[in-house]
């Protein structure tokens, strides 16, 4: 039998090779999204190439609620290739995140992250996250938040003033400009020990602040990284990062600086800030009374271990919590007193609380807050409806069984807090505001990890009371001279970015003056 040889021309050879790549490309893809049904876990909608992703463009929290509705409590989804296990029963979650913890310690580790935000303590994993961790909770505790409400107190006060201008003639207040003014001076001076006018645009610190939160100009490549992986040291090399490169080396510059004059000894002794207070985290000498909790024991001998941070690891620490802490108290105060605005009955409760305990902004000390139940419960039923952060996620580093189905390593698992926090099955009227649901008696029956605003067991938001903190001071303050009202040109409900925290588009209301 004679074989025929085809005679093919360059053109056709090419354009074969082309279809046989794409070929492949598309059984790798139709592969890829099917790792949930070999496994027999319920999947949500997914197309080629993008898998659930596509959804996300309603937003992230919609996105997961629908996922839930409509699949149940353990669904798989596909982020572009990636498998994620998104997990929303109570009972599991309390498994992954406390029960199992060992299994579940660690986050995954962005592409395209650039140092020192990749020292930062939510990034660090195993022994070297727990240490960090050990290291930094004496930064938070009781004692020293008790110091730091000085200078929160003071940033409340250039608060009061800012609603003050804003209002004059009557005009709608832009509670989001104001509030993120507050956050970003509260930051600067408790974290790096500065003093910013936020009033002025040209200020540096003001300006790079702005561009670590501008994510309305994403680069492209951050998506392209999550599809082809292995793209992503071509991007790094490009410079394609996730927050603006500027910005950051701006920050750590302000941090280094900051640290330089204190290892000198340029007034340290009169520092109560973020970097001080970690400077003195592993110095017994430093540590109070009220921290002896927070530190980490050696065995038998009962003495205090600690290893003292690197300069790298402490401007890691500062920069973390300025990106991390601005946007969600500014979003999780804009949007509280939108909630009062809208709900004059519950504001006039809050009003006589305050007007009981703190008439005045020179009442106002640390130990008056811990007083404000009412207070509290509005802050609490304000991050239900509108957790700063609407999910959060744990990567499996060894196989698990959980109940009727397998976590394999190297799984990533999601628990959509928004889900959680709008379930019918946990929360009746789910949609309404009411503070009543964290009265004493009623917070008993609360369902535990059904309300998980910062997180929840050992890998929960280390900054959780100072974020309370600096929330309850600066409403108290405003709240002691105005009163929130809805105008004309209040956006009714507010829009939400549908990317990362679901900061408001703008809150925009009346601040009336209290006679």
């Amino acid at each position: 039998m004679e074989v025929v040889g085809l005679d093919l021309s360059p053109f056709t050879l090419t354009l074969l090779l082309i279809v046989g790549l794409v070929f492949l490309s598309l059984c790798y893809d139709w592969w890829c999204h099917q790792y949930f049904q070999r496994r027999g876990v319920p999947v949500a909608d997914y197309i080629p190439i993008f898998g659930s992703s596509y959804k996300f463009s309603e937003g992230f929290h919609l996105a997961m609620e629908d996922f839930v509705k409509e699949k149940g409590k353990v669904v798989g989804m596909y982020e572009f290739r990636r498998p994620i296990l998104l997990i929303n029963d109570p009972d599991v979650i309390k498994k992954v995140l406390v029960k199992n913890f060992n299994h579940f310690c660690n986050r995954r580790v962005f592409p395209l992250l650039i140092p020192p935000l990749t020292r930062g303590l939510s990034m660090l994993a195993n022994e070297e996250w727990k240490d960090v961790r050990n290291i930094l909770s004496p930064t938070f505790s009781a004692v020293k938040m008790k110091k730091m409400s000085v200078l929160i107190n003071e940033c409340c006060e250039r608060l009061v003033s800012g609603f003050d201008r804003a209002q004059e003639g009557g005009t709608p207040v832009e509670c989001r400009e104001l509030f993120g003014g507050y956050t970003l001076d509260v930051i600067a001076r408790c974290g790096f020990g500065l003093q910013v006018n936020v009033q002025d645009k040209d200020d540096p610190f003001v300006n790079n602040a702005k561009k670590v939160f501008d994510f309305g100009n994403a680069n492209p490549g951050v998506a392209l990284a999550m599809v082809f992986p292995p793209l992503v040291p071509l991007l790094k090399w490009m410079n394609v990062t996730i927050v603006d490169q500027s910005a950051i080396d701006y920050l750590k510059e302000v941090a280094e600086e900051a640290l330089k004059m204190r290892k000198e000894g340029e007034g340290t002794s009169k520092n109560i800030d973020l970097l001080q207070l970690m400077l003195n985290a592993h110095n017994d000498t430093e540590l109070d009374q009220g921290d002896v909790d927070s530190v980490v024991k050696s065995k038998g001998k009962g003495t205090r271990q600690h290893k003292p941070l690197s300069n790298e690891d402490v401007q890691a620490q500062a920069i973390t919590f300025f990106t991390a802490g601005m946007e969600t108290t500014s979003t999780l105060l804009s949007l509280t007193a939108y909630l009062l605005a809208m709900n004059q009955d519950i504001q006039e409760k809050l009003h006589a609380e305050i007007d009981n305990l703190a008439p005045t902004g020179d009442s106002l000390g640390y130990d008056v807050i811990p007083k404000m139940e009412y207070l509290d419960m509005v802050i609490s039923e304000s991050l239900r409806l509108y957790p700063p952060a609407v999910f959060l996620e744990r990567l499996c580093n060894e196989t698990i069984r959980l109940d009727e189905f397998t976590v394999e390593k190297g799984l990533c698992v999601f628990v959509s807090i928004w889900a959680l926090h709008y379930s019918p099955e946990y929360w009746q009227n789910p949609a309404k505001f009411d503070p009543e649901r964290f009265s004493a008696e009623n917070k008993a029956n609360i369902k535990p990890c059904t309300y998980m605003p910062f997180g929840f067991g050992p890998r929960n938001c280390i900054a959780m009371r100072f974020a309370l903190l600096e929330t309850k001071m600066a409403l108290v303050h405003v709240m002691q001279k105005f009163r929130f009202d809805v105008c004309s040109k209040t956006e009714i409900p507010p829009t939400l970015s549908k990317y990362g925290f679901i900061s408001p588009k703008s809150v925009l209301l009346s601040a009336v003056p209290r006679i």
